[in-house]
């Protein structure tokens, strides 16, 4: 999703959501009492509300996990995840690979069909995924599928088609990697690779977005901006099991607060949309206590990172001292007890539900002398001021981070963003000085957040995910062995490895690891918190 800014989010630091599976899912009537679950019922409208509008309803564009669940309302790729971190056929029936492990073919379920009649074929696949790589396109995706034969050149111009995508029958779609990535079916399971239609992009153009057409179970049927969104049941889906809802409808505005209040008059069946955590902070301990309420609230502890983004190519956070200066002067512990222990301090990048999570790693304490000792060797010796960015709906975290570099010299201008200016901002280049954000794990493996967040060699004007735009040749190299190697515990290792010189060449300012919440009414069944998706608006159903 996810990046958090995935991250799907990628995420900021209202919309984590992701994690690993470690949450237990409660049905129970409204005074708490814990009931048989019960078998799905078809109807009834899903009612949820979201603080700011989704960033986009393209696939291609849309990469992060506030707009993922609705991604997947609407459309389906080759594979999609079990009810935990294993992949399963979707409008794949089955694949093979070869010897050499660089060469995927798929064979299509029979049957699909587009929400605007027409009849799914390899050649979209072949279509999605060139749009998805095209500049043009500018899909912060783009990066994740560069490993496919002919990618880079097709992306230079150099080549009208990649020559890795081929369509050799309507059924049949074969793809070409320049050499074996064992995340690669991961990466068929992001949203750039949710395939559409070439006639339905062609016809709305930039406007697709707000008129998506995919091969999924709903459709949407109205999106006024800022105000709400509707969908419906897609006539042509072939899995009544994916369409136990009559629809979905999103109220857009309001922050936590209002929807919880909404949500206790029976007005809301999810307390907020965004979950982060999913409950109001002030409110999470009455939540937790009440006896209308214990039973049906979903936990699980996040695979995600909150941090803040220190532009490495924008002064003066192109000084090693000034950042590590950064890491120092920063209370991560203010920061947990300001959100009532919903997170935990995070030393590093990976989070520890992560494979290759080092809980060795050499980090920074909080050490404000220390800090005020690098800004002087930096030439800073009075501080400097900067500009720091920031989702408008989560303003503690950001003010308590104020007053530390406060306290060491340093002057952070909060500039508070929605949240699709600030995806959009952050993600090009020389634009932002320094970002509120986070990562949560798009697939369950480290280099979904080192490859995707600090190798060089996928830095891009727009849309990238490397928003430090931090470059070392020595990661680089890293993180490329670590890509194709066959030994898994040299691979960490080779994480690790490179884990700990970002770590020391310090981009980022690595804050906490949040743990999420989801309260939702005893009516609504299914809300099960998925590890890498997180909300799956499709599996639920209701019972009024």
């Amino acid at each position: 999703m996810k990046a958090i800014f995935r991250v799907m989010l990628k995420v900021i630091l209202a919309g984590l959501l992701a994690g690993s599976l470690a949450g237990r899912a409660a049905d129970a009537s409204a005074n708490g009492a814990v009931t048989n679950a019960p078998s799905p019922k078809r109807g009834g409208i899903l009612r949820l509300a979201l603080p700011t509008d989704v960033s986009a309803l393209d696939p291609a564009l849309a990469f992060d996990t506030v707009a993922e669940p609705f991604l997947m309302l609407l459309y389906e790729g080759l594979v999609e995840y079990d009810d935990g971190t294993g992949l399963l056929p979707s409008l794949a029936a089955d694949w093979t690979l070869s010897a050499d492990r660089r060469t995927y073919t798929f064979h299509l379920r029979p049957g699909a069909r587009f929400s605007n009649g027409r009849a799914l074929a390899a050649a979209d696949f072949v279509y999605t995924l060139e749009r998805t790589l095209n500049p043009k396109t500018a899909s912060p995706t783009e990066s994740y599928f560069e490993g496919i034969a002919g990618a880079k050149a097709f992306r230079a111009g150099q080549a009208p088609h990649v020559r890795g995508l081929r369509a050799p029958q309507s059924d049949t779609l074969v793809i070409e990697l320049e050499q074996p990535d064992p995340t690669f079916l991961f990466i068929l399971a992001l949203p750039g690779a949710l395939v559409v239609p070439r006639e339905a992009v062609e016809r709305y153009g930039s406007e697709f977005t707000a008129h998506p057409v995919g091969t999924g179970p709903y459709v949407l049927t109205q999106w006024r901006r800022a105000f709400n969104m509707r969908f419906a049941r897609n006539p042509l889906y072939r899995r009544a099991d994916r369409q136990n809802l009559d629809g979905v409808e999103v109220m857009v505005g309001g922050d936590q607060a209002l929807h919880l209040m909404m949500f206790e008059r029976g007005e809301l069946d999810l307390a907020d949309a965004t979950v982060a955590p999913g409950i109001p902070v002030p409110d999470i301990f009455r939540i937790q206590r009440s006896p209308r309420w214990r039973n049906l609230i979903e936990t699980m502890q996040a695979g995600a990172t909150e941090f803040l983004s220190l532009n490495t190519e924008m002064p003066p956070f192109d000084n090693l001292k000034v950042r590590q200066a950064m890491n120092y002067a920063i209370n991560k512990e203010k920061l947990v007890r300001l959100e009532h222990g919903t997170v935990t301090t995070a030393d590093g990048i990976l989070p520890a539900t992560m494979p290759g999570f080092n809980p060795h790693l050499k980090s920074y304490p909080y050490d404000p002398a220390k800090a005020r000792q690098l800004l002087a060797g930096a030439g800073y010796p009075h501080g400097f001021s900067f500009q720091l960015w920031y989702l408008a709906e989560a303003p503690t975290v950001p003010a308590a981070i104020e007053n530390d570099l406060e306290q060491v010299g340093i002057k952070a201008e909060l500039k508070p963003a929605s949240f699709a200016p600030l995806l959009d901002s952050e993600e090009r280049r020389k634009t932002v000085q320094c970002s509120a954000g986070g990562w949560s794990q798009d697939y369950p493996d480290p280099s979904d957040f080192l490859d995707v967040m600090f190798n060089g060699n996928r830095i891009t004007d727009e849309g990238c995910q490397n928003t430090s735009f931090y470059n070392n040749p020595a990661v680089n190299q890293l993180l490329t062995e670590a890509a194709t190697c066959p030994d898994p515990a040299r691979r960490l290792g080779l994480y690790q490895a490179a884990e700990q010189a970002v770590v020391t060449d310090a981009p980022y300012v690595p804050l906490v690891h949040p743990r999420l919440f989801a309260l939702h009414q005893p009516w609504l069944h299914g809300v099960h918190l998925h590890p890498v998706l997180y909300l799956r608006f499709e599996r639920w159903w209701l019972d009024r």
